[in-house]
């Protein structure tokens, strides 16, 4: 009886969510790494599974499909910055090197993995 209110347990128990290859902090340029993110505009921004940090903006991430290329995502955001609300679409693609292109509104910017 107790083996079965043990697996009925871990059946009812939410599996951790997965971390997108994806999820770190990112710059434009390697020396803003070592800014606090936030902060100034020469920082790093912040991607997580289910959020967006810039500097005057956040975002909370509705939605990520993976293309079947495995390293690029299609990404809904619902953001805030600056006193408005806007949805926000960018595509997201990593390569082997560590760098993330951010492609929004016809715009690529090309970021490095923060370590």
């Amino acid at each position: 009886m107790k083996r079965i209110a043990l697996a009925l347990a871990c059946l009812a128990s939410p599996a951790a969510a997965e971390i997108p290859p994806w999820a770190g902090y990112w710059a434009a340029d390697p020396a803003w790494c070592a800014n606090t993110q936030g902060e100034v505009p020469e920082a790093p921004i912040y991607l997580a599974d289910t959020e967006f940090l810039g500097y005057e903006n956040g975002c909370d991430i509705i939605s990520a499909e993976p293309h079947p290329s495995g390293s690029a995502w299609s990404v809904t955001m619902s953001c805030t910055g600056e006193g408005e609300s806007y949805e926000q679409n960018v595509l997201l693609m990593l390569t082997g090197d560590d760098r993330l292109y951010w492609w929004d509104e016809g715009y690529m910017v090309e970021r490095v993995r923060c370590r």
